[in-house]
């Protein structure tokens, strides 16, 4: 595999370009499970060092975020966390709908999407050193270019016609899974930090 420079540019715009033809290719290669867990380690690994760069570029965050952020160690299991449960969403949620996706496509097409938010992410540590208020909206871009790109994996994977309709069931799930994090948390006894 070419991981050259110029092959990961070249991959990332690729998916940008056209997300169903780019999941229909990577689900094809067929990458051993063994490979795809260490794919997904590596982006973990990247989000975290490029966050950590992130978060010392920007003023510090406070209260029980802040923590949540502030550490490497913490930050690898939110980080890994927060896509396995994506990934598990994007098959079981597409499931219901009819779907005939698998989960570890599912986890391989995550790990490829969180690759091309990494390279978002590196041209936003540039914009806050060089220009600040242009991460913003490199923020913005980024947030359009990962629902496209999810949008378009997700209707591959699943075999789904309609990009607007699976848009629609991708929105829907996000509120839903939102409202039930947000319900645990607060029986956990857990709240937001207050503003000061």
């Amino acid at each position: 595999m070419d991981i050259s420079p110029n092959a990961v540019l070249g991959f990332a715009r690729a998916i940008i370009a056209d997300p169903r033809a780019s999941a229909r290719e990577i689900i094809l290669s067929r990458p051993p499970m063994n490979a795809r867990w260490l794919g997904l380690a590596l982006v973990v690994v990247l989000s975290v060092i490029f966050g950590q760069i992130s978060i010392r570029l920007m003023m510090t965050p406070s209260g029980m975020m802040g923590a949540m952020l502030s550490g490497p160690a913490t930050s690898i299991l939110v980080q890994a966390g927060v896509l396995l449960l994506m990934a598990v969403a994007m098959q079981q949620v597409g499931a219901m709908f009819g779907g005939g996706g698998n989960f570890p496509d599912a986890m391989l097409l995550v790990s490829c999407l969180q690759g091309v938010m990494i390279l978002i992410q590196v041209v936003q540590i540039v914009a806050l050193m060089l220009l600040p208020p242009l991460a913003g909206i490199v923020s913005l871009v980024g947030f359009g270019v990962f629902l496209w790109v999810l949008t378009g994996f997700v209707a591959e994977m699943h075999g789904f016609k309609s990009l607007l309709s699976v848009f629609g069931m991708i929105l829907v799930s996000a509120f839903a899974i939102a409202f039930l994090l947000a319900l645990l948390l607060a029986m956990a006894g857990v709240t937001p930090p207050q503003a000061r």
